[in-house]
């Protein structure tokens, strides 16, 4: 082992699942024996996830693309801390600190754990190819993010690693007594259906979406008067969620809609869901949510886009709709909804035992160990 520490840098404003995944991250190498650090803004969502999670905090300032104050704050962490190694998960923070690396004289290795949508922007430029040349490797978590990025950008496809995420099957699992705690908790009758989400609740997720097509004057559960929806997380936008509780309003809907905030034992509240739907209208690379609910047993509905197309097999784990179609969110809500209660489980299980087989965290953290030793990381 070394006393060189991972820098996993999180210099962002949320706590998003790619936040919480590189949290995870740091969690289990210090659980190892390895030394991690998680570099964010203090006081941030960040930073109290690293108080509660018992994580080491190094104070690097809020970073937005391209801000100035990261260079001098990459190249202070670098001499102060002298890492192992650096993870970054936005290219934005490929220039800050490889500028550091040079001006410290350290050759420390540099990933990428690439865990959003690459979108179609060219970076082939000199530029970014002299960048990507010196990173170590590139870690997207879907087939879909892996082939865009050694299509638009300059860099050898033998830098590109695809580690699809995983999850936690213990923590994670189903749990009979959750049905009925949560409905308690909730005040819902115990034969209520529930339609479940989690994640950040804002626009580009679909969380206004989700809740038309479940009641607006089309909505599918309108009528359905033992058809409940719930939100678990936070707004991003201030406001957000006032304005979806007066269209729950308009909707004459408002007991049937609940919003639970953020939570840390989310794990808890999976399996007693009925259905996870997932109405995101961007491109996901691969989304944790959905992860985290099929590994609870629940069936999970969401868009055949993307990374989430990778996910599950239609029809025998879960159900899939026509991205940013309402049309077919409405249509494959209904299906799910009307699905016999047994066959619902069924799917859910089905769901979690392919979980099980293909993407448990053990499996996914031996191919991210098993790379930083072939990158020749200190300690590994």
């Amino acid at each position: 082992m070394t006393d060189k520490p991972v820098i996993i840098l999180l210099p962002y404003a949320g706590c998003s699942g790619l936040e919480l995944f590189g949290l995870r991250f740091a969690r289990d190498l210090i659980d190892r024996g390895h030394q991690a650090i998680v570099a964010a803004p203090a006081g941030s969502l960040i930073a109290q996830q690293c108080s509660d999670r018992k994580i080491e905090l190094y104070q690097f300032p809020l970073t937005t693309k391209y801000e100035p104050v990261s260079y001098p704050a990459a190249y202070r962490m670098l001499r102060q801390l002298k890492p192992a190694a650096v993870v970054a998960f936005r290219t934005q923070m490929m220039y800050p600190v490889h500028l550091a690396r040079l001006l410290t004289g350290q050759h420390v290795p540099f990933f990428l754990f690439y865990r959003i949508g690459a979108g179609s922007i060219y970076r082939k430029d000199p530029l970014h190819r002299y960048l990507f040349r010196n990173l170590a490797a590139v870690v997207p978590n879907a087939d879909y993010v892996r082939d865009r990025i050694v299509n638009f950008w300059g860099i050898a496809s033998n830098k590109v690693h695809c580690i699809k995420s995983g999850v936690d099957t213990v923590r994670y699992r189903p749990d009979p007594s959750a049905r009925l705690a949560l409905r308690r908790e909730l005040g819902l009758r115990e034969d209520a259906i529930v339609v479940g989400s989690s994640g950040r609740i804002e626009m580009k997720k679909g969380s206004e979406d989700l809740l038309r097509a479940m009641f607006d004057n089309s909505g599918v559960a309108r009528n359905r008067e033992n058809v409940h929806l719930v939100y678990i997380g936070r707004e991003t936008e201030p406001g957000y969620i006032g304005h979806l509780q007066r269209l729950a309003s308009e909707f004459d809907c408002s007991s049937r809609f609940h919003i639970m905030g953020f939570r840390n034992d989310v794990e808890k509240v999976y399996p007693g869901y009925d259905i996870f739907a997932f109405a995101v209208n961007v491109r996901e690379a691969y989304a944790y949510v959905v992860l985290e609910a099929m590994a609870s047993g629940v069936m999970p509905v969401v868009p055949d886009a993307g990374g989430l197309g990778e996910m599950f097999s239609a029809g025998e784990e879960g159900l899939f709709f026509e991205h940013c179609n309402m049309s077919s969110l409405r249509k494959v809500l209904e299906q799910a909804i009307d699905i016999e209660p047994a066959r619902r489980r069924e799917m859910g299980m089905q769901a979690r035992q392919r979980i099980i087989e293909r993407a448990s965290w053990q499996a996914m953290m031996q191919r991210y160990l098993d790379l930083f030793r072939d990158c020749r990381v200190a300690g590994f």
